[in-house]
């Protein structure tokens, strides 16, 4: 297996967590998950491939604590995505008593110097065999062999019953929402096999190294077993890459109500309409979220459309667009709905941009400073300021994309 598959798994799952931790905080399970899965991936190229006496002692026994977290971080993020949660309960602390009881166990040899760790993994280059015979820690190295991957199949198990389970009352319960479910549960369940397959080819590969006398090395290393392994560790980044729906989750709606204590009052009508005039002639655009009646239908999750109103109404009638740092992370503090609701309502209810809303409502007001009359009074910089643009630029970009034509042009048209 090529280690820069492992590397390019391990940056991606850096990115991951960085940039999507504030959307759903389930995406740093996910990218614990990726990130110490490569690693075990890692420490076996260069104990059985590589040539690099450095990386193996950095890698070799150090990351063993870390390894025992892939199941945890599997798990947690598999139940967080399901039920919408990502705080750890109390008992899922003991999910860490193996990572713990390893860390305790390799202590003194995280101690040592770092020329004896140097030493170690020379020997261990000349003699890969001889992994079978050193011991590091309170108990045999193949305790650790074996521990890992038998949790970790224990870990799929458990969440694939969790996944079937939930998928079994989906259908049953008008709070889930169906659309985005099916997406989620498709990904779960890839993701969980791809994860199920590779673990099992990883016990099959310690089962010929610890079970053969002298196993041949090279081609166990270079067979269809480890073309499994980089294969697995590939898809799962290039699975969110091209499905980034993936990471709204599967937002809970039961709770809607009791959690979003500001949003305001839902408009009585079935449409909200955002207008914008052009050069020539009046462009309406209307968004419709039409409320869905029949319960036999529940592709419309009428609890997220109900939501999506209210995130519209909110944003219009407080003005808060006016704001020039106005973001999803403000419009979440404000209307008290988790960051990953309102992006699934923005993309999968409404198909729709914030920035997108943002730009026509700033130039609908800004039109109407306009036509009040307050050029007369102020300078363009400060039309763009009081309408929530940072710059002069941007307001006279975004005006003409919306209108068709400069601010200065649309004054001179109602002259």
């Amino acid at each position: 297996m090529n280690p820069f598959i492992s590397v390019f798994s391990i940056f991606f799952a850096l990115l991951l967590g960085f940039y999507n931790w504030n959307i759903n905080r389930n995406s740093i399970y996910l990218s614990g998950f990726i990130i110490v899965f490569a690693i075990y991936a890692l420490i076996h190229y260069f104990l059985l491939l590589g040539d690099s006496v450095f990386w193996l002692a950095v890698l070799y026994n150090n990351t063993a604590p870390i390894c025992y977290l892939a199941g945890p971080f599997l798990y947690f993020y598999v139940k967080g995505t399901l039920f919408d949660k990502s705080k750890p309960q109390k008992k899922d602390w003991f999910h860490l008593i193996p990572a713990a009881i390893n860390l305790v166990s390799v202590t003194p040899y995280l101690l040592t110097s770092f020329d004896h760790k140097l030493d170690l993994a020379q020997k261990l280059l000349n003699d890969t065999m001889a992994a079978k015979t050193i011991t590091v820690g309170l108990y045999p190295n193949i305790i650790n062999a074996l521990a890992r991957p038998i949790l970790l199949c224990i870990y799929c198990t458990a969440c694939a019953v969790m996944i079937y389970r939930f998928s079994s009352k989906m259908n049953t319960n008008d709070y889930i929402p169906k659309k985005q479910s099916r997406i989620v549960l498709k990904w779960l369940w890839s993701f969980v096999t791809i994860i199920a397959a590779t673990v099992i080819t990883f016990t099959y590969m310690t089962y010929l190294f610890w079970g053969e006398t002298n196993p041949d090395v090279t081609k166990l290393n270079t067979g269809v077993p480890m073309y499994v392994v980089g294969f697995g560790l590939l898809l799962i980044p290039l699975s969110l890459i091209f499905f980034p729906e993936i990471l709204y989750g599967i937002p809970e709606a039961e709770r809607n109500k009791k959690k979003y204590s500001t949003q305001p009052e839902v408009a009585s009508e079935e449409s909200i309409e955002l207008k914008n005039k052009g050069q020539n002639e009046t462009k309406t655009e209307e968004i419709t979220l039409t409320k869905q009646k029949s319960s036999a239908n529940q592709e419309m999750e009428p609890k997220f459309i109900e939501l999506s109103q209210s995130i519209l109404v909110y944003i219009k009638e407080s003005e808060i667009y006016l704001n020039p740092n106005f973001s999803m992370e403000e419009l979440s503090r404000e209307m008290n709905v988790p960051k990953h609701h309102l992006y699934y309502c923005f993309n999968s209810v409404m198909n729709l941009k914030l920035t997108k809303i943002r730009a026509e409502l700033r130039v609908e007001y800004a039109k109407k400073l306009i036509e009040q009359g307050f050029l007369d009074t102020l300078t363009l910089d400060a039309v763009a300021s009081k309408a929530g643009f940072s710059s002069r630029s941007s307001f006279q970009s975004t005006f003409k994309d919306e209108v068709g034509c400069s601010p200065g042009d649309y004054l001179k048209i109602l002259a």
